[in-house]
Parts: C-alpha cells; sequence; structure tokens
C-alpha cells in the first residue's frame, strides 16, 4: 500500500470516527429529550386529573375527563375504568394490555375513530373507589419523526464519509506532492548535483520550513564543498614552494662537500621543516575547533593575565620591527571560561599580524573589556589596515591580500583566529583604527550556556 493511499485513508477513517461521534451526541441528545418531553406531558396530565378528583370529587373529575375528550388534541388519550379493567367513560377504543398498575409506562392504544393501534405513553392512577384514571399520548408522531432524524443522520454520515476520504485523498495528494519534491531533491544531490534546492511554496507552512532549513543546510554544504576545494589548492600552492626549497636543500647538502656549507643548508632544511610542521598544525588546530573538539579542555582562568604576558612576550618582536606594543590593563581580573592555550594562540597570531604589517604606524595596543555577559580582547594597529570589501578575503584559510605570496606565513593567522573564536561560541570582528586595522575577539563568558547561567 502506497503512502498516499494510506494517508488517504488514515483521514477517511479519522473523519469518520469524529463524525460518528457528532452525529451519535445528536442521536442521544434528540432522543432523550423527546423521551422526556412526551414523559412530562403525560406526567403532568394525570397529575391535573388526580388534582381534580381529589377537589372536587367524582363529578369534577367527570366533567374534566369529558373536557378533555371534547376540546383536547386527537393524540391525547383519557379514560375511567372500573375495578376490574372496563372502560366507564373515556376515548379509548382498545384498553391499555394487563395488569393493571400505577405509574407510567408505554404500551399499544388505538383511540376512538382508529383503525390500528399506535405506541403510546401512559400514566395511570387508581382512585380510592378502586377505579383507574388512564392518561397518556400517542407518541406515533414522535417515533416517526425519530426515524426521519436516524435517516437523516445516517444519509449525513455516509456524506460525511466520502468528504472525508475526498479530503483525505486532497490531503494525501498534497503530502506526496510535497514529499515527492523533497525527495527528488534528495535524489539529484546523491547524484552529486549540489545545486539542486528544495521549492518552497511560499505558503510558509511546515514543509516550506523544512524545506527551507534543507535549503540553508544545502547552502553550508555548498560553501563547505568549496572551500574544501580552495582550501585542497591552496594547501597545494602553498606546500609546493617549502617542499620544492626543503629539496634543493637537502639535494644540496648532500651533493656539497664543503662541512660550512652543508651546515647551513642543513639549517636552510631544518627551517623549511618547522615551516611545513607550522603550516599543517594551522590546519589543524583551525579543523579541531570548528569539530568543536576542545571544549573538554575548557576551564576558568584570567584572560587579562593571558593577554599581558602575550604582550610582554612580543615585545622584543615588536622593537625590532620598530614598533612599540602597549597593554591596556583592564580594572581588574577578567575570567572566562574557556581554552586557554588555543585563545593564546588566537591572541598570538592577531599580535603577529599587528607586528608584521602594522609595525610601521609605530604603536600597537593590546587590550580586554568585560562588556557584561562578553569578553572583548582586541589588538589595534596603525598600519595599512584592510579595506572592507577584503575583509573576507582576509579570514578565508590560506587566504593573503599579498598576491605575490613574497611575504612569509601562509595566510592561516585570521582563520585559525575566527575558528577559535566560534569554538568559544564568539566571533572575531575587524574595524578600522582609523588608521590601521583593530582585530578583536568578543567571547561569551561561558559558551553554550544561556546569559542566566553565565551571570551566575
Amino acid at each position: 500500500m502506497t503512502t498516499t493511499l494510506r494517508i488517504a485513508l488514515l483521514a477517511g477513517v479519522l473523519a469518520l470516527l469524529s463524525n460518528l461521534a457528532v452525529i451519535g451526541f445528536i442521536y442521544w441528545r434528540t432522543s432523550d429529550e423527546a423521551a422526556t418531553e412526551v414523559h412530562q406531558q403525560v406526567v403532568e396530565q394525570g397529575k391535573v386529573l388526580s388534582d381534580v378528583y381529589r377537589s372536587g370529587g367524582k363529578a369534577a373529575l367527570y366533567d374534566a375527563i369529558q373536557d378533555t375528550i371534547s376540546y383536547a388534541d386527537p393524540e391525547t388519550a383519557v379514560a375511567l375504568l372500573d375495578p376490574r379493567g372496563g372502560q366507564q367513560m373515556g376515548n379509548l377504543a382498545m384498553l391499555p394490555a394487563q395488569p393493571l398498575q400505577e405509574g407510567y409506562r408505554n404500551t399499544l392504544l388505538r383511540l376512538q375513530g382508529q383503525t390500528t393501534p399506535r405506541e403510546s405513553a401512559i400514566v395511570m392512577h387508581r382512585l380510592p373507589t378502586g377505579q383507574w384514571v388512564v392518561s397518556g399520548r400517542i407518541v406515533g408522531e414522535a417515533l416517526a419523526l425519530r426515524e426521519t432524524l436516524e435517516r437523516s443522520l445516517l444519509i449525513a454520515l455516509i456524506v460525511a464519509s466520502l468528504l472525508g476520504l475526498a479530503c483525505g485523498g486532497i490531503l494525501a495528494h498534497y503530502v506526496g506532492r510535497r514529499v515527492g519534491d523533497i525527495a527528488a531533491v534528495a535524489d539529484r544531490i546523491g547524484a552529486r548535483d549540489f545545486s539542486q534546492r528544495v521549492p518552497v511554496s511560499g505558503a510558509r507552512d511546515g514543509f516550506d520550513r523544512l524545506g527551507m532549513q534543507i535549503n540553508a543546510m544545502l547552502d553550508r554544504i555548498g560553501g563547505l564543498m568549496d572551500e574544501l576545494r580552495m582550501v585542497t589548492d591552496a594547501l597545494a600552492h602553498d606546500l609546493r614552494s617549502p617542499v620544492s626549497r626543503l629539496r634543493s636543500a637537502a639535494h644540496a647538502a648532500a651533493e656539497t662537500s664543503d662541512p660550512e656549507e652543508q651546515e647551513e643548508l642543513l639549517g636552510s632544511v631544518i627551517r623549511q621543516a618547522d615551516s611545513l610542521i607550522r603550516i599543517l598544525t594551522a590546519v589543524l588546530e583551525i579543523s579541531r575547533s570548528e569539530a568543536q573538539t576542545g571544549r573538554n579542555q575548557f576551564a576558568w582562568f584570567d584572560l587579562s593575565e593571558l593577554a599581558a604576558e602575550l604582550a610582554e612576550m612580543y615585545e622584543p618582536l615588536a622593537d625590532e620591527a620598530g614598533a612599540e606594543i602597549r597593554y591596556d590593563p583592564p580594572a581588574g581580573a577578567v575570567p572566562l571560561f574557556g581554552h586557554r592555550q588555543l585563545l593564546a594562540q588566537a591572541v598570538s597570531n592577531l599580535i603577529e599580524n599587528a607586528v608584521r604589517y602594522g609595525a610601521e604606524g609605530g604603536d600597537i595596543r593590546v587590550a580586554v573589556q568585560g562588556l557584561g555577559t562578553q569578553i572583548r580582547i582586541e589588538v589595534a594597529d596603525h598600519g595599512p589596515g584592510i579595506p572592507i570589501e577584503l575583509q573576507s578575503e582576509a579570514r578565508r584559510r590560506f587566504g593573503r591580500l599579498d598576491s605575490s605570496r613574497s611575504a612569509e606565513g601562509a595566510g592561516l593567522g585570521l582563520a585559525l583566529a575566527e575558528a577559535i573564536a566560534h569554538l568559544h561560541d564568539g566571533q572575531l570582528v575587524l574595524e578600522d583604527n582609523r588608521p590601521g586595522l583593530k582585530t578583536a575577539l568578543e567571547l561569551p563568558l561561558r559558551p553554550g550556556q544561556p546569559d542566566s547561567v553565565r551571570a551566575a
């Protein structure tokens, strides 16, 4: 059985059950109210005749029975029976079935002028003289109305069931079409056609929301694949030169017989090998940070103390480049829950970039600020800066603004800093320092926790 047919049958069954419940309630309430109304009328009519007898005696009762026969509607039954059940006066052509007993009951009666007995409701009262007062009504019309109601409800039930099946078919067709669109896109994606997207109708229903989420996921996958291709190409390009230099230096060291030249060549081999190790280590750290694998090593530490240590450590390097590192300490300790070693690596990359590209400005500032539930650590220089249109390229792995790649480095510093910021649920911010560049890590006090917990 297909999914479409199952949905149609399920919708039809649910419609049938709901209509059965509604129609059953209507039938029960209608029948109950009709029976209650007849019962009240008959009991009230018998009580009136009993009250007449108690207040006026036989004469008043005879007059009341005669008036009922003369003026009541033709469905009213009334009679006075002797102690043995014989009719002394009244409009009954057929007496109620024995035995005679006090109270309300249903029985067959035939009134004078009628040819067939009909269903009736009567109430009987025994007088002190032993006589019986019978009063009641023919309920055939009520039964006919009930039968009409039953037939109408049955027809309504059949129509409702057919409509339920029809609505189920329409619903199944709609659901099947929308699911089919998603399945078709999934099939084409499985065939490596990542340009496909789930069509969105604009109704903003559950299928639209699902489609938009799938499309966003596919956009993210496409972006990651594009980035992977660019990283692979850039990695191959950036590794080709140091590997070639490493091979040339090793070959030259093996060929030369001069000990001093050989020692110099071997030193070059070591430097090239260290460069390769740094590139591969940076790529590995970026991958680990994006995979969120370092969170099990998070702990509380003082970020201001870490920033002071790094600023002091890079002072000699800045002096050699002709710049000065100035650290602006906060008013007190700045506790942060995070990975101290990775954050030290990220801030080191920011300081190294500032020294490498902004030392000509003469002043490099490192600062830590507490901003409520967030912490901001920033490195600012007065160098050439990065234009806004090139900032996305600078963030990309192996993205280098020096097209000739004559400067040292592999273009991984900002990419690694951004990955570490994302590991901490934060972000890397690039701002204009007027002149120069201001790079900052904005981090929550406690990653992965709501503000109420962070502030606790």
